[in-house]
């Protein structure tokens, strides 16, 4: 009996301090969070907050943060932690993330690709891409504008490259190419898609690398 307690896993937690840093906020409005009931905690005897992975990344999910991909992490081993009645961090499939800020452009490229029967993610800029990466470390393909507020197109990409450099990522651009090839001089992106372009070649350059990565 005593060797089976020992083997069982155990929960991670995340002290206050560290927990604040992630959130970058300070210790006072995560306190104010705990208070009133929004983030869910544990109390030690000395009345520390402790914070489980799972349910700060819950919580950065429905409040739009963004989350680091350590927190990610975290969050994978301390699911394996599961006692009965605790609730789960949903399941991402693989599939393409469209990074684009005009909406209706979005929506041509979804229905284009849906042909590809892959789950669609969207993202309206730079920063929710990054978001959604680190939230399903599964998606396969990255189709990324280069123009976009805030945070343009290549420097996201420098970001995706350095955190998911197995991902491969297709910049789509108005720009003259010789401008856009020499912005990425450094490091390249995998494949430069011109504008204006066709639903058929939208498909074949995504079939082209999805096949390669076995889908």
């Amino acid at each position: 009996m005593s060797g089976k307690i020992k083997n069982l896993p155990e929960p991670i937690f995340l002290s206050a301090p560290k927990t604040a840093n992630l959130c970058g906020v300070s210790r006072n409005t995560l306190c104010s969070w705990i208070r009133d009931g929004k983030l869910s905690s544990y109390s030690t005897a000395g009345g520390k907050y402790l914070i489980r992975p799972t349910d700060l990344m819950r919580f950065m999910m429905e409040n739009q943060m963004f989350i680091p991909p350590g927190l990610a992490e975290l969050v994978k081993e301390d699911e394996q932690y599961d006692p009965p009645g605790a609730p789960k961090t949903a399941d991402k499939e693989p599939g393409i993330l469209i990074v684009e800020d005009d909406p209706d452009m979005r929506m041509i490229m979804n229905r284009s690709l849906s042909k590809l029967n892959l789950p669609i993610e969207e993202a309206g800029n730079g920063f929710e891409a990054l978001h959604k990466l680190t939230v399903n470390p599964l998606i396969a393909l990255v189709i990324l504008d280069m123009i976009m507020p805030g945070q343009g197109g290549a420097e996201t990409f420098e970001v995706i490259r350095k955190n998911y450099p197995s991902v491969p990522v297709i910049i789509v651009t108005g720009r003259p190419l010789y401008e856009v090839e020499a912005t990425f001089a450094k490091n390249k992106p995998d494949f430069i898609l011109s504008k204006p372009f066709d639903a058929k070649h939208l498909n074949d350059v995504c079939n082209t690398f999805l096949n390669n990565l076995g889908f």
